[in-house]
Formats: C-alpha cells, sequence, structure tokens
C-alpha cells in the first residue's frame, strides 16, 4: 500500500517519539492514502518553517493482520471510531498527564474525516451533541484512509529503505519523486 506523508523536511530516519499529541490516532507517525491531503499538510507545516516535503512509502499490508504489530482499523466514521478519536484528543484530568498514545495499538488505520471533524468532535467532547449526531456529521473523503504508526513493531512493516521524496521549491511546481538515500554508520 502507498502512503505519503506531508512535512516541512526530508525525514531520513522515523523517530516515534516526535509525534504531536492530541491527534485522531494519538501520538505516532502519521501517513496518508491520499497524495492531495498530504501535499496540503506539507505546504500547512511548511508555512511556520522549511519547505514542502512530501514523503512516498509503502506499507505491507500484512500489518493489518499481524498480530505482533497489534492493529486496529476502521473502516468508516462510526461511534466507536469518534470515541476513540475523542480520546486521544482529550486534553487528560486534571494536572495528570496521559502518556500517549492512549491506546495499545500498534498502528491505526481509518477513513480521513472532512475539514468539519474538528468541530464535530470538539461538539461533541463539550457533551453539545451526541455520538450519533456527530457521526452524521462527518463526513469521510472518499477513498482516503489515515494510518498511525506507534510502535517498533508496525513500523518494521513500513518499507524506509525504498522511501521517495517530492518538494515545493520556490517555483511553485512539486518536483520529481526523488529516491530517499539514508546513511548508516
Amino acid at each position: 500500500m502507498v502512503l505519503y506523508h506531508g512535512t516541512n523536511r526530508i525525514i531520513r530516519e522515523i523517530d516515534l517519539n516526535k509525534g504531536r499529541l492530541r491527534t485522531d490516532f494519538g501520538k505516532g507517525f502519521y501517513l496518508g492514502s491520499n497524495l492531495g491531503i498530504a501535499r496540503q499538510w506539507a505546504k500547512s507545516r511548511a508555512a511556520f518553517s522549511g519547505t514542502p516535503v512530501v514523503m512516498r512509502y509503502t506499507l505491507d499490508i500484512a500489518v493489518f493482520s499481524d498480530e505482533t504489530a497489534n492493529p486496529c482499523r476502521f473502516d468508516s466514521p462510526t461511534v466507536a471510531w469518534l470515541d476513540f478519536v475523542r480520546d486521544n484528543r482529550r486534553r487528560g484530568d486534571k494536572g495528570a498527564k496521559t502518556p500517549e498514545p492512549r491506546h495499545d495499538f500498534g498502528i491505526v488505520c481509518g477513513a480521513i474525516a472532512n475539514d468539519k471533524v474538528n468541530f464535530v468532535v470538539d461538539d461533541y467532547i463539550n457533551g453539545l451533541i451526541t455520538a450519533e449526531d456527530a457521526v452524521q456529521k462527518v463526513r469521510a473523503i472518499p477513498s482516503a484512509l489515515q494510518v498511525s504508526i506507534h510502535t517498533p513493531a508496525a513500523m518494521a512493516f513500513l518499507e524506509t529503505n525504498s522511501a521517495e521524496y517530492q518538494t515545493l521549491p520556490d517555483t511553485g511546481k512539486w518536483s520529481r519523486w526523488r529516491r530517499l538515500y539514508t546513511y548508516s554508520g
């Protein structure tokens, strides 16, 4: 399965400890199946610093049936998906630091919801709408998945040795795909 990661720099080595907190599936390394969405994400990240970069990886789909990778998959936005997202986005108990990710899965895969998901989940977290109402308001982007990797066991299924990247230089046109060469020393 080909997946993309939008960022503001070329990633030569993935560090699972650098993921953002309070994200849909918890702190981890996120990838998506839609190149256009990855490019948008790269542009938004680079607005703060760096250059828009999209990394392209291949994920062995055997990860979704491997017990050591401990996979979790949501095929569409459901109440279970919404509760999972809510639990990962919450700030934690008063004064307590809740470790992330807030689950034991090595890899999580699910639909990418539309731009309204942030507002819908916030309304749900704040008790302004029911779970059923929230699921009705969230519409998945057709043929788009997001995948988050949380453990080395799941990371082993991501082919990092054959990764490629493209950049968006000042010319405004995405470069051709280039092979990522990693250094070992």
